[in-house]
C-alpha cells in the first residue's frame, strides 16, 4: 500500500481531557493514539492519526503501535487493525484541508440547565442527546422538557445499547417521536432493534453495530441512519462500500469522531465533505479535551528499503 514512500516517522501523543471521559466501562482522564507522517519519493508529505478508542476498538494503541512499526520495518501483514488501516489511507492522501472543524450539531449531555445553556447558545434547531446514563425515568423527563422548552427542536439520541427492551418502550412511548430523528443504538440486544422500530415508529440509527468485525449492511424497514466512525472502520473504501449500499436505500450516513485529536477530525471533515455532503458530520467532540497542548513523543523513524 505504500510502495512510494521514502521515510516515516512515527509518534505517540497524549492530550488530557477537560474531565474524565466515559469510554466503555471505563473512565479516562486523557487520549492517547500515534501520528504517523510519510515523505513520499516525489518528495509530497502525508500524515494520519492512528487512534484506536478505549473500549470500542477492538485492538489496543500497543497493539496498533506494534502493527504500524512492523509494517513500516517491512513486514508483511495478513490484516491490518481498522485504526492502523485508517491511519495509512489517511497518510496517503496527503495532508488534510486545515477547514476549521464545525459540528454541525451540538451534543447534549447531563441535566436540563446544562442543555438548555448549550442550545441557548447555538443557533440551529438540531441537536444529540445522550440518554441511558441514567435511569430512564430522569430520561424521559429530561427529553419531555427539552420538548416544551423547544418547540422546534429536533433530537437525535443516542443510548450507546444502554437499555433493555421495556426501558425503552418506556421512553418511547411517552415522547414526541416526531421530533426524534432517530435513535443509535437503542438496545443492548442489537437483534431487536428491528421490531422496536416496528413496536414504535422511531427510527433506528446504527453505530456501534457497525465496528463488529462481521457487520454486513442489511436494511429494515426503520432504519434512518448509519453512523459511521471513520477510525474505528479501518480503510476508507470500507466506510464508501457501506455509504453506497445504504444511500441506496435512502439511509442517511452521518460520519462522527471517535475523540479523535484535531488532526484527525481534520481528516474525518474531509472525509465527510467527500462522500456524505449533504450531511453534517458530528464532530462535536474537539471540546472535550483541554486546551493545553498535547505531549508529543517520537517513537522511531524508518526508511523503505526497496
Amino acid at each position: 500500500m505504500l510502495c512510494n514512500w521514502q521515510s516515516a516517522t512515527l509518534s505517540r501523543y497524549t492530550q488530557a481531557f477537560v474531565e474524565p471521559i466515559q469510554l466503555g466501562s471505563l473512565k479516562h482522564k486523557q487520549r492517547q493514539g500515534l501520528y504517523l507522517e510519510i515523505r513520499f519519493r516525489d518528495g509530497r508529505l502525508g500524515r494520519g492519526e492512528i487512534a484506536p478508542l478505549p473500549g470500542f476498538s477492538e485492538e489496543t494503541l500497543a497493539q496498533a503501535e506494534q502493527q504500524i512499526t512492523d509494517y513500516l520495518q517491512g513486514h508483511v501483514q495478513r490484516k491490518l487493525y481498522p485504526s492502523v488501516a485508517f491511519g495509512i489511507d489517511c497518510a496517503m492522501a496527503g495532508l488534510p484541508p486545515s477547514t476549521p472543524i464545525v459540528s454541525g450539531y451540538p451534543l447534549l449531555n447531563g441535566d436540563l440547565a446544562y442543555c438548555q445553556q448549550v442550545l441557548d447558545s447555538q443557533s440551529g434547531n438540531l441537536a444529540k442527546l445522550k440518554v441511558a446514563r441514567q435511569s430512564p425515568k430522569q430520561d424521559l423527563e429530561l427529553i419531555q422538557q427539552l420538548q416544551h422548552s423547544y418547540p422546534d427542536l429536533q433530537l437525535r439520541l443516542d443510548a450507546n445499547r444502554g437499555w433493555i427492551w421495556n426501558q425503552a418502550i418506556f421512553v418511547l412511548e411517552n415522547i414526541d417521536l416526531s421530533r426524534i430523528d432517530y435513535i443509535e443504538e437503542p438496545l443492548m440486544n442489537s437483534q431487536q432493534c428491528e421490531l422496536l422500530a416496528q413496536r414504535t415508529g422511531v427510527g433506528i440509527g446504527l453505530d456501534e453495530t457497525l465496528q463488529d468485525s462481521s457487520y454486513r449492511y442489511h436494511y429494515f424497514e426503520g432504519l434512518r441512519c448509519l453512523v459511521i466512525k471513520p477510525s474505528l472502520l479501518g480503510p476508507w473504501r470500507t466506510c464508501a462500500s457501506i455509504i453506497d449500499q445504504a444511500q441506496a436505500n435512502q439511509v442517511s450516513c452521518v460520519l462522527s469522531s471517535a475523540y479523535e485529536s484535531e488532526f484527525g477530525l481534520q481528516w474525518i471533515n474531509a472525509m465527510a465533505k467527500q462522500y456524505t455532503p449533504e450531511q453534517a458530520p458530528g464532530l462535536d467532540t474537539l471540546k472535550a479535551f483541554s486546551e493545553q497542548a498535547a505531549q508529543i513523543e517520537l517513537i522511531g523513524e524508518f526508511q523503505h528499503h526497496s
